[in-house]
């Protein structure tokens, strides 16, 4: 009893949420009452739906992390499609007369970018391999009329001058999976994803994530990013992330990261995609982890095709800890114990090095 008290105590909090943000706001967009508001009562208006929308942020990101059998039961109660949250939240972000408050439009992109990717975990369990799962999750939430509506506003978004609404705008887009974009679109969207590394630094974390999907999607998605990243400047600063990402050894993040990089490298034109300093710590890296993953074939592939990459495109890495990682890969390669992938992916990584060291 205690603790379906403590849920019900949740859901109220969130319907007492949901009525601050529909009063006036985004369950009631006529004309009229827009224009008898003065920007002072807009003003104060919009403030107030930013600190609680921010609240909600915080309390889904706090169930999420503490995940007890309490805080599943208040997420399963939000995202269900019978819950007005998610078509409150849409309507604000898109809402015309919110228009010109970017903090107030990014945190409800924010909300509503968590409350899919709540859904995707609870209906797959994060295992699913339906990269478009979250446009359904989204279709579902919101219905077709107002999820149709947001992709128009959102994709401009995605594309306009004001980098923080493009940057969620982006993530936002990225979460609901491929078929978010019109393919001829793509292009211009990945150049504008690669301007918010040079326009956003601080926000480098989140936009990785997005380099990381678009790479799992494959096809001409996953081309265009490892082109843009390549000619654009924004595509140095990507690699330094993904490179701290390689470094941080977390979850199979790491291996995604390594892949986005080695597809970078396999492109003409990228010998000067990394600074020096950093092929030398990618050399480290690779150096450390080829003989941790000697008995994971896929992961080792993923380490060894990223140096073959790397010393086909960077001079420093041809010399730097040459000798140790010629040593390691040979041991490799002669002890019979070990999957003949990895010692073939071995002999392969001594092939390039010897061929380009002559």
């Amino acid at each position: 009893q205690g603790q379906l008290g403590r849920i019900g105590r949740r859901c109220r909090r969130s319907l007492r949420v949901l009525r601050v943000l529909g009063r006036g706001g985004a369950c009631h967009m006529g004309m009229a009452t827009v224009a008898a508001e003065d920007d002072s009562r807009v003003q104060e208006k919009a403030k107030q739906k930013l600190d609680y929308v921010q609240g909600f942020i915080r309390s889904l990101e706090t169930a999420l992390r503490h995940d007890t059998a309490e805080d599943r039961a208040w997420l399963q109660a939000v995202i269900s499609p019978s819950d007005t949250c998610g078509v409150t939240l849409t309507k604000l972000a898109i809402e015309s007369k919110y228009q010109s408050y970017v903090s107030l439009r990014c945190a409800t992109m924010r909300a509503v970018q968590l409350l899919i990717r709540i859904s995707t975990l609870f209906i797959s369990r994060g295992a699913t391999e339906d990269h478009n799962i979250g446009i359904a999750i989204f279709l579902q939430l919101v219905g077709r009329e107002l999820a149709d509506e947001a992709f128009t506003e959102v994709k401009a978004l995605a594309k306009g001058a004001e980098p923080n609404l493009g940057c969620n705008a982006i993530l936002f887009l990225v979460e609901l999976g491929p078929d978010a974009f019109v393919l001829s679109d793509f292009p211009d969207v990945m150049v504008a994803y690669l301007d918010l590394f040079v326009a956003l630094p601080n926000r480098a974390d989140d936009l990785v994530e997005v380099a990381l999907r678009v790479h799992a999607w494959s096809g001409e998605r996953r081309a265009e990013l490892l082109g843009a990243a390549v000619l654009h400047r924004g595509g140095q600063v990507l690699c330094e992330v993904l490179l701290q990402v390689i470094n941080r050894g977390l979850d199979e993040r790491p291996l995604r990261a390594l892949k986005v990089l080695a597809g970078c490298l396999a492109i003409g034109g990228s010998e000067s995609l990394l600074y020096t300093n950093d092929i030398r710590v990618l050399v480290e890296i690779l150096l450390r982890e080829l003989p941790v993953h000697a008995k994971n074939a896929t992961a080792f592939a993923c380490h060894a095709d990223c140096y073959k990459a790397l010393v086909r495109r960077c001079e420093a890495a041809r010399t730097h800890r040459r000798d140790e990682i010629v040593q390691v890969l040979e041991d490799l390669r002669d002890y019979e114990s070990c999957d003949p992938k990895v010692r073939q992916h071995c002999s392969e990584a001594l092939a390039v090095l010897a061929s380009l060291c002559r």
